[in-house]
């Protein structure tokens, strides 16, 4: 998971970048992408300067996750650079503990 925020109206870039192919379909392990945009918030500080958007991928396991961040494919994706709307990126792994339907 990784959580962007990028400056107040600019996240259609950031999605933009986010639907251009990044062989991410093609690797050993892959299960699924979602990006999140935040919606509403329950904070008590009011609305921010920032957007917010969670870029969320979901592996069979850790090791297909590792293997992925050292491919070309990986590579190539993050080769053009950070976009200038980004404020702050905070990437970050989590292992389900618990799931219900």
């Amino acid at each position: 998971m990784n959580r962007i925020c990028v400056r107040k109206g600019e996240g259609a870039e950031l999605v933009e970048r986010f639907s251009q192919s990044s062989g991410l379909e093609e690797q050993p392990g892959f299960v699924r992408f979602r990006m999140l945009m935040q919606s509403w918030s329950m904070s008590k500080d009011g609305p921010g300067e920032t957007d917010e958007y969670i870029s969320m991928t979901e592996w069979e396991s850790a090791d297909a996750f590792f293997t992925w961040t050292r491919s070309d494919a990986f590579k190539k994706a993050h080769s053009r650079g950070r976009l200038d709307a980004i404020v702050s990126s905070q990437p970050c792994g989590y292992d389900v503990v618990l799931e219900r339907s």
